[in-house]
């Protein structure tokens, strides 16, 4: 049939992904449950990321897969910083000083329901 009816001789990025994971799929059996789970996640990084990891020419088929485990990291790094951020920015929001409180909390001046009767 000759080179143009051959089947295609190299893999697909997506099977390369599928392969590697599947080899460090050994590694994840030896880990603990909770252990595990985490590392499930980072593989599925790789594979969320292979599109974008198919673009990158390099001759070691596990830099680009690292890259995606890295992103898909540092992605989440950032989504963390930013909830960090905003919740030490409402913790930081003054609250009603005590003075201006009476023991049962609620602000002075202002009658209850009960003070109301």
């Amino acid at each position: 049939m000759g080179a143009l009816g051959s089947g295609r001789t190299i893999p697909s990025w997506r099977m390369v992904v599928e392969a590697e994971t599947a080899k460090l799929k050994k590694f994840q059996d030896f880990l603990r449950v909770e252990d595990k789970l985490a590392f499930h996640d980072l593989l599925g990084q790789c594979k969320l990321y292979a599109p974008y990891a198919s673009t990158m020419a390099s001759p070691v088929k596990e830099v680009p897969l690292l890259i995606s485990m890295l992103f898909g990291q540092h992605k989440k790094i950032i989504e963390l910083e930013k909830k960090v951020l905003t919740l030490e920015t409402i913790l930081k929001k003054p609250l009603p000083s005590s003075d201006s409180l009476d023991l049962q909390g609620t602000p002075s001046g202002t009658q209850t329901a009960a003070q109301l009767d």
